[in-house]
């Protein structure tokens, strides 16, 4: 009979506590997938939108395809297109080829971004953890899953906005140059996909500064080729765009795409998410420790991916200072939260090979096992609050209502909710937002504006709340807000909006 040594049975009843630990925070992860499954089903064909931009991404669209895109900005109609072309394309594109809503074919193709960024998440993992294919495995799996469990990801996945897709252009971009290491010509590819990330979102530049400054250091020839390659594309592109539109392409997302400094957007956004992942952050800091030591080991060669993402994650947490900005939200820290996730994989790589029976000293014991069990109890923790398909549902029949009444309209009605416009086959022409922060730059033409609700243009107004909430007064400047109270001033409700009546419908308007 055969005894098992004391040193062999402890590392089996370690080996079982870690996995029975790594099984808990993959239910954790799964149970917030399921919430996340039943959040897509809920808006997925929802017909009005989720999140004030969605409205405003769809008209772009539409004004794309009608060759009316990218327009002088006058004071009426007045709408900026903040973005390059490539999501709205692709939006359209999808919806042609499956015969099915615009709305619903944008928020698929972010949908499928979404998951794929998850998976390429997955893929870099594999490429840093220097272990054995399980571990890598388990550890690609992880990193997947902390991404699609991370607020921000959860609630922009299935919207119809550019950010999931620039961000899944970026990171395969990223993977792509690796492979290109020992094999050159695919960084023309790469660079192909950096560049429709950038013509995705014009800020998404991170991805292929850090992949190129590496390959600088390790492969400068295919790296200068792809830089070469890169380049071209993207200024090819820019010149075909300002040809198509007489030179307003640049105007728009780079003059007209303006904000006024809002630091509140600090304690209301962006630190209640990193409070939430605290315990996420800690761990991907450990992992991002872990990485920068391995690569001053083994040498940039041996360790271009977690180099690559170590510049990358470093450019992010710079550019999250760009939500300190009126009309931002937590869709800046969606490719940040992609590293942050790959970093956390990384700094559980101690939890991985305990739980598949390797050795470690007992600080690397008692480091996984807080790491785990502080991971696992903040994420349980954890209260998404997303709308179901019931509430979606009571959402769409109220407003459907307010669509038949903009329909009616024999003036054009402004909506916060500008896929109501759409709903009721007009078309938009006036994004509140955008003009607020023009007007308050002095670009856009304010105080005409003002003349046209003084002349009573409109038939009424539709507003996410009033005067004197925050939504309102962002999107309102005073001098507007004070014209519609003095000229719409009978106010009616329908679910989260106010609508905002004349009591004279007696039109004076110049058109």
């Amino acid at each position: 009979m055969t005894v098992m040594p004391d040193s062999a049975l402890h590392t089996d009843k370690r080996s079982m506590l870690f996995r029975l630990g790594l099984a808990a925070l993959i239910a954790v992860l799964l149970w917030h997938i399921v919430e996340f499954i039943g959040y897509a089903r809920a808006v997925l064909f929802y017909p009005y939108q989720i999140d004030f931009g969605e409205g405003i991404v769809w008209q772009q669209m539409r004004d794309m395809l009608a060759g009316s895109a990218y327009a002088p900005l006058r004071v009426y109609p007045a709408v900026v297109y903040h973005y390059p072309p490539v999501y709205h394309l692709t939006s359209a594109a999808v919806s042609a080829a499956l015969g099915i809503d615009q709305l619903v074919a944008g928020r698929i193709v972010s949908l499928f971004s979404t998951i794929a960024t998850a998976i390429f998440a997955g893929l870099m993992t594999m490429r840093i953890v220097p272990d054995d294919r399980r571990i890598g495995m388990v550890g690609a799996i992880i990193a997947g899953l902390l991404f699609l469990n991370c607020y921000p990801v959860i609630v922009w996945g299935p919207l119809m906005r550019v950010d999931m897709l620039t961000g899944a252009l970026g990171l395969a971009g990223m993977l792509v140059a690796l492979q290109a290491i020992s094999r050159p010509r695919l960084i023309h590819v790469a660079a192909l996909l950096f560049t429709l990330s950038i013509f995705t979102k014009q800020i998404s530049f991170a991805a292929p500064i850090a992949t190129f400054a590496i390959l600088l250091l390790v492969v400068p020839k295919t790296a200068l080729r792809g830089i070469a390659s890169g380049l071209t594309m993207a200024f090819g592109a820019l010149a075909l765009l300002l040809w198509l539109t007489d030179g307003r392409f640049l105007t728009h997302i780079l003059f007209y795409n303006v904000n006024r400094l809002a630091p509140d957007i600090l304690v209301d956004v962006m630190l209640p998410q990193l409070r939430q992942y605290a315990a996420l952050i800690l761990i991907a800091t450990i992992g991002a420790f872990t990485s920068w030591r391995s690569i001053r080991r083994k040498g940039l060669r041996t360790e271009p991916a977690a180099a690559m993402l170590l510049f990358f994650i470093g450019l992010k947490t710079v550019m999250l200072l760009g939500m300190l900005k009126s009309g931002s939200s937590f869709n800046y820290m969606i490719e940040w939260f992609s590293g942050i996730a790959i970093l956390a994989a990384i700094g559980l790589r101690p939890a991985f090979q305990l739980a598949s029976g390797r050795p470690l000293g007992p600080l690397g014991i008692v480091s996984a096992a807080i790491m785990l069990g502080a991971l696992t109890m903040q994420l349980a923790t954890t209260q998404m609050d997303l709308p179901t398909v019931e509430q979606a549902h009571r959402a769409a029949a109220t407003h459907a209502a307010l669509v038949r009444r903009i329909a009616a309209s024999p003036r054009p009605v402004i909506s916060d909710d500008m896929a109501m416009i759409i709903r009721a086959g007009k078309k938009v022409q006036f994004e509140s937002a955008i003009t607020a922060e023009l007007g308050a730059a002095g670009l856009y033409d304010q105080p005409g504006f003002v003349r046209l609700i003084r002349a009573r243009c409109f038939g009424f107004f539709v507003t996410d709340g009033n005067a004197g909430t925050p939504m309102f007064d962002r999107r309102y400047n005073p001098p507007v807000a004070a014209a519609m109270a003095a000229y719409y001033p009978k106010l009616e409700h329908s679910g989260k909006f106010v609508i905002h009546l004349p009591v004279d419908t007696t039109s004076t308007c110049p058109y």
